[in-house]
């Protein structure tokens, strides 16, 4: 809980790479950053997915999840799964759950083989995207399967509201993603912790929805003139029991350097009996 994606995203992909984030927290768990591998992600046992979650109104939602290439069987990834779920906007880890494939869990799944793939909203399916000029086909599982097994995570205010026109506006208009900064809410205007020029913001909505856009003034650096920003309610922010409070914050306000980056295995001391084989 409290763990921030971004500054390791940033560090070991490219903006554009659709799961820099699931990377991140890969490299935080020790694994292979990038892991296109039939096996589990943790010695062929666990498979880890990283689940993106959002509020809209007071309901917890997610988006589609790839499951694995075509070519892989997905049964055996969804075999034995711990899903971590991560804030939308501010990438920090919110919860996790492990699921197992049997009982009724399996049974519905397999229901999914039985439906017209354009007609009957199978749970799992595939679907084929671009990738380098050529067809990806992949399994993916739909978004109403993640609350129809009641796998996400309760509302909470750590689990922002999205506002996904204004986000994609902005980054379309940019080229790369608003960059976040964390207010107390007790004013309308703080310094911006990456240069130190004003922000500007509306308090009220910041007291609705924990979160809203914000207008940087002059002075201002060139990075942060080449962004669109908002600012986060920092009480908002799920606590870490690893991370102290300012890794946590310097890491949603992108301001840790790549060669200063925290691993979270490095922060948790593994067990001296931890039964692996020699």
């Amino acid at each position: 809980m409290g763990l921030p994606l971004g500054p390791a995203a940033t560090a070991l992909s490219s903006r554009r790479s659709r799961g820099r984030h699931g990377n991140a927290l890969q490299w935080h768990l020790g694994l292979e950053s990038h892991d296109s591998d039939a096996t589990l992600d943790w010695e062929d046992r666990i498979e880890i997915k990283l689940v993106s979650v959002w509020r809209r109104g007071e309901k917890v939602v997610c988006d589609k999840l790839k499951v694995c290439d075509v070519g892989v069987d997905p049964w055996h990834k969804l075999g034995n799964v711990m899903w971590v779920f991560a804030d939308r906007l501010t990438r920090v880890v919110v919860g996790a759950v492990q699921t197992t494939l049997e009982g009724g869990l399996r049974t519905r799944l397999e229901g999914a083989w039985q439906h017209d793939p354009h007609f009957g909203h199978p749970q799992l399916f595939v679907e084929a995207r671009e990738h380098a000029g050529r067809a990806a086909p992949a399994y993916y599982l739909a978004a109403r399967w993640f609350e129809d097994e009641r796998l996400l995570p309760a509302a909470s205010p750590s689990i922002h509201r999205f506002d996904a026109p204004w986000w994609s506006s902005a980054r379309t208009r940019h080229g790369r993603d608003p960059w976040l900064t964390l207010v107390d809410g007790s004013c309308d205007r703080v310094a911006c912790p990456r240069c130190g020029g004003p922000l500007a913001f509306d308090p009220v909505r910041l007291c609705a929805d924990g979160v809203t856009p914000a207008r940087h003034g002059m002075p201002a650096d060139a990075p942060c003139l080449g962004r669109a920003h908002a600012v986060v309610d920092v009480r908002t922010v799920a606590p870490s029991t690893v991370f102290d409070d300012e890794t946590v914050c310097a890491g949603i306000e992108a301001r840790i350097p790549a060669e200063s980056l925290d691993r979270l295995t490095d922060r948790v001391p593994e067990p001296a009996d931890h039964l692996h084989e020699a």
